[in-house]
């Protein structure tokens, strides 16, 4: 984990970020639900009173939240990661191994000399040095 050294200003921000936050679930939830909203806006006032009065008291309160975030960050980064990987990859190697297709051209042919792809030759002009890609 990190250091968490915060300023006042910091922590200033994160209280009337999560203030809004909660007040934002609470106009929600009173939109929808029409009860039930007293204790989200209760947390957001309490957000915002400690964000303007009692900062110090934040402290704790963010460090929590930034273990909870760092947590989440590493289980999502996994997540998509195994998603990508048996969703995206392992169908498309599948599909390419019942082609016989090898993009990465990794087979190795003992009659040939050398395994040098020759390119055509081009002439080039300064706009192919300016837009490279």
């Amino acid at each position: 984990m990190q250091d968490y050294n915060l300023d006042t200003k910091d922590l200033r921000k994160f209280g009337i970020t999560m203030g809004i936050a909660f007040a934002v679930i609470t106009f929600f939830i009173l939109f929808r639900h029409k009860q039930g909203i007293f204790a989200t806006l209760s947390v957001s006032i309490l957000f915002f009173i400690f964000a303007f009065i009692m900062t110090n008291l934040l402290k704790p309160v963010y460090i929590l939240w930034m273990k909870l975030a760092f947590i989440l960050g590493w289980i999502n980064t996994r997540l998509i990661l195994i998603i990508m990987f048996y969703l995206v990859l392992t169908p498309m190697s599948i599909v390419l191994r019942l082609l016989g297709k090898d993009l990465l051209d990794r087979k190795i042919d003992k009659n040939r000399d050398s395994y040098w792809h020759k390119k055509e030759a081009k002439v080039f002009n300064v706009s192919d040095y300016e837009r490279q890609f």
